[in-house]
């Protein structure tokens, strides 16, 4: 096992969990002018749990004794390549499992994560030419800057503790082989 990538997974998440542990400080409560600052210390935690995430796949994979680690970019691709390499993991499939089921703290996770690196949409242009007789449909509800998902500190905790938990556990399991 890499000491490296477990390293890595640890600091990554003492990252996301000091960033927490600001937002439950009575300095960033709710406050007229500290919604800004919430929203980036809620997105900064996000990012290192999502980073987190990245260097415990590449510490499963490094586990399983496969070589091109820099290829493992999500839980598919690390699921992809442990199937090429006929090998087995509890640990992905559960990964995959959690990623795919709607509500869960990974699937939660995952997808604020890439709603926040996702570029914009490109606007739809508006064409020159008008047909007559018909009525032009108008949009009225603009699309969200931000995700959907409103991350509180609690919600946050939450996912942390979920990830270590499983971290925890799946490193017990993996140790016992």
């Amino acid at each position: 096992m890499s000491i490296s990538h477990l390293s890595l997974v640890n600091q990554k998440l003492a990252y996301a969990s000091a960033l927490v542990a600001l937002l439950n400080t009575s300095n960033y409560a709710p406050k007229s002018g500290s919604r800004l600052q919430q929203q980036a210390l809620g997105d900064a935690a996000v990012f290192h749990m999502a980073t987190a995430l990245h260097f415990y796949l590449r510490e499963l994979a490094d586990h399983h004794h496969i070589k091109n680690l820099s290829a493992i970019h999500s839980i598919q691709d690390l699921a992809a390549v442990l199937q090429q390499a006929d090998r087995a993991s509890s640990e992905s499939s559960e990964l995959l499992s959690l990623v795919q089921t709607k509500d869960t703290w990974l699937n939660q996770l995952t997808l604020y994560y890439n709603q926040l690196s996702r570029s914009p949409e490109k606007p739809k242009e508006k064409k020159a030419f008008v047909h007559e007789n018909l009525i032009e449909l108008v949009e009225l509800t603009d699309a969200e800057e931000f995700p959907s998902l409103h991350l509180t500190p609690e919600l946050l905790t939450e996912w942390l503790d979920s990830f270590r938990a499983l971290i925890i556990r799946q490193r017990e399991t993996s140790a016992e082989y």
